[in-house]
């Protein structure tokens, strides 16, 4: 983190956090994060989820008075989203999805934005596909431009919502309406735990999702665990369980119906 400038404000180069918190129960959030089904609407084999992602800081405008609480900044995040299944003792690729794409960020106090524009690819497993005796699915690509409003009400209670907009891409997606997605939701925290050293505190998420080109049926996804974070540090992990009831967010699966509880933990950068 590089820091320049004076008087009232100051510039930041490369800095080490972004100044809006990611949604922690949004499968599709740049975050790192493993999960094994413990029980889902597939019950014939074994199914876990393997994500690598993150959030790059490139640039930041804060006010040297309130830092990052008054704050504007510029960043890339990229992710890939692979789903698994195990199949006789042998694992599978059932789909793999990779994103990347810009950020802008804002702060003012409680309140938090993030505009996110990006490019999105997804790619079904081939020996999968043979496997479930499935038609192999058209890999697509996809741009999408998506705005998250959120709103810090309390230190242990968070609201946000916002909507995205499937830019370019799709080309069987094409009206507005199949276009368009909502997506809000809510987060809860406990005070600090005495006996986890004060690291660690209770969380709850639950994040909603309806898509146009489903109908907006809505797709729900709820956690709960422990978020253990450092002072002094922007890492946290968080071992958690993760109930999914809805269409997949799966790229190639939009139309295949998910249901699942999973044991998980998330590394959050």
């Amino acid at each position: 983190m590089i820091s320049l400038g004076g008087g009232r404000s100051r510039l930041v180069l490369f800095p080490n956090q972004d100044v809006f918190t990611p949604l922690l129960a949004n499968p599709r959030e740049p975050l790192s994060t493993l999960e094994f089904f413990a029980a889902s609407n597939n019950p014939s084999y074994l199914q876990f989820n393997g994500n690598i992602a993150g959030d790059f800081g490139i640039v930041r405008w804060e006010s040297n008075a309130e830092g990052v609480n008054r704050s504007l900044q510029f960043g890339l995040s990229a992710g890939e989203f692979s789903r698994f299944g195990i199949f006789s003792g042998s694992t599978y690729l059932i789909d793999s999805d990779y994103m990347v794409g810009g950020t802008l960020t804002g702060r003012l106090g409680p309140l938090s934005q993030r505009l996110f524009f990006y490019h999105e690819s997804s790619h079904t497993g081939y020996n999968y596909t043979q496997l479930a005796n499935l038609n192999k699915f058209s890999d697509f690509g996809q741009e999408i431009l998506q705005e998250v409003t959120s709103w810090d009400i309390t230190p242990h209670l968070r609201l946000y919502g916002g909507a995205a907009y499937r830019v370019i891409g799709l080309y069987y997606y094409s009206s507005a309406q199949d276009s368009l997605i909502l997506l809000g939701g809510a987060e809860a925290y406990s005070d600090r735990l005495a006996f986890l050293d004060n690291l660690g505190r209770v969380y709850t998420s639950f994040f909603l999702e309806s898509r146009g080109i489903n109908g907006y049926t809505p797709a729900e996804d709820f956690q709960v665990g422990l978020l253990f974070h450092r002072p002094g540090s922007y890492f946290q992990v968080r071992p958690m369980i993760d109930f999914y009831n809805g269409y997949s967010d799966m790229g190639d699966l939009l139309f295949t119906k998910d249901s699942y509880a999973a044991l998980g933990v998330s590394f959050d950068f």
